[in-house]
């Protein structure tokens, strides 16, 4: 965080300091109690309990709340800075601190690709820049002021997932970054357990637009369906696709699957560039072109970009290939499981095995589907016999919905299992595996202790 004087702060936040406010230098803005030390200007915005007693310990530390609190009589008047509304003048401080750097802000939506775009842009970039950027996959709302207070005076661009779960959800991010430059990876049904429809959720998602306030570079994939059907007719800025089809800005001409990663073809502007990303599918292929699209619109050299990212590394638990014992072949796909992910992931393993491998799919639970999880496990139910897995295992409850459908779509009946219980599943395994077997995990489940038994 830039240090800032707590008078200039309240002034941003329309609130006029008195005397003892005055000549006090801020070192941290927080909304959790935890981070709270030594010149902090604390937003009392989760938490019902202020903890009276712990702040007494530090020195110069200020509470903003529209609520009083327990033991609020024991501080110091000067500490207590009460409010009208604690939401509007918390936004009025977001507004204050982001407006302060002129610098490009890159927010990524979309219901698959977010993280590994990000990190990908984030590769490309951080060689010769100063990048502050969403950690992994952490993009819940309650680290964005964290990720916010990241940038400072050394900050040359800032790459941020802005994940919708809720209505609201993209406005509010929106209100944290201001971003100037947007991505759209795809859309299909997730979080639709807080939406009233899957349309509801997409519109949430292309609040990105006003996110942006209509302007600035929004970075689209045009072969997805939803993506390419959205209303931009009140957008003012400059739109850039990426994609297979012929009109595409950043055109994937194509690709082709190695061992342990991909090289690839793309045109821009008349002229083609090559490249190669570790890691397989063709996810990748797009989520590599959204990131070099958005790094040439950071002035980064195409030839730079990718090189870069050739020496990338793929996260883990997103179709992470793992030698597992006995020349098995393991693939941890277990971030997160919907169902666009649960349908990539069968169609690459599908595509990366061989005809001489059994492919097993080890299939949990899809989470927050809401009225659409009866179709949403039949479909993925259905793909797994249409793209002929051999052995299907479920693991709790909910994931045996994944049963009847794969059976009627051709699984063979004796080749399904069901296991609630890891420590089963492991017994299973040692005496069901064979050499060559490639088995894949999509859960939501924690499965690391099941990966790394079968892989020693």
């Amino acid at each position: 965080m830039k240090t800032l004087s707590l008078e200039e702060l309240l002034i941003a936040m329309n609130i006029q300091p008195t005397e003892k406010q005055k000549g006090i230098r801020i070192q941290t803005v927080t909304n959790d109690i935890y981070d709270i030390r030594s010149n902090a200007l604390y937003f009392c915005w989760y938490d019902k309990e202020v903890p009276v007693k712990s702040i007494k310990k530090y020195k110069n530390v200020f509470i903003v709340t529209d609520t009083p609190f327990a033991h609020m009589e024991k501080l110091k008047p000067e500490q207590l800075i009460m409010v009208r509304d604690l939401k509007e003048t918390f936004f009025a401080f977001t507004s204050f601190y982001r407006h302060l750097f002129t610098i490009p802000v890159v927010a990524i939506t979309g219901t698959c690709g977010k993280s590994t775009t990000k990190e990908m842009l984030k590769h490309i970039l951080e060689e010769k820049h100063n990048v502050q950027a969403t950690i992994s996959s952490k993009n819940a709302d309650y680290y964005n002021l964290p990720y916010l207070m990241g940038i400072d005076e050394d900050t040359d661009v800032a790459i941020f997932e802005t994940a919708v779960a809720a209505k609201g959800d993209m406005t509010e991010c929106c209100k944290y970054f201001y971003p100037t430059i947007g991505i759209m990876t795809m859309i299909d049904v997730d979080h639709t357990d807080q939406f009233e429809s899957f349309d509801d959720y997409r519109i949430e998602k292309a609040k990105i637009m006003e996110g942006m306030n209509n302007k600035g570079t929004l970075i689209v994939n045009m072969d997805d369906p939803y993506l390419s059907s959205m209303d931009t007719s009140d957008f003012r800025g400059e739109i850039i696709t990426f994609g297979k089809k012929e009109d595409a800005l950043f055109r994937i001409k194509h690709y082709q699957y190695h061992t342990t990663g991909m090289t690839f073809c793309i045109e821009y502007k008349q002229n083609e560039f090559k490249g190669y990303i570790p890691g397989l599918g063709e996810h990748n292929i797009y989520n590599a072109t959204a990131s070099l699209a958005a790094a040439a619109i950071l002035g980064v050299d195409l030839p730079y970009a990718l090189n870069r990212l050739s020496s990338y590394r793929h996260m883990k638990s997103h179709f992470e290939i793992i030698k597992g014992r006995n020349q098995i072949t393991l693939v941890d796909d277990t971030w997160k499981s919907n169902p666009a992910s649960l349908r990539i992931g069968i169609q690459t393993l599908s595509r990366i095995a061989s005809p001489s491998q059994r492919k097993i799919a080890v299939l949990g639970r899809m989470d927050s589907l809401g009225k659409y999880a009866d179709e949403e496990y039949e479909n993925a139910g259905r793909l797994v016999g249409d793209l002929a897995i051999n052995v299907l295992i479920t693991q709790g409850a909910i994931a045996k919905e994944f049963t009847k459908p794969a059976i009627q779509a051709g699984v063979n009946p004796d080749n399904v299992y069901h296991f609630s219980d890891i420590e089963k599943m492991k017994r299973f395994f040692d005496s069901f595996l064979k050499p060559n077997d490639i088995v894949y995990f999509k859960t939501e489940s924690d499965l690391d202790d099941l990966i790394e038994y079968l892989s020693n």
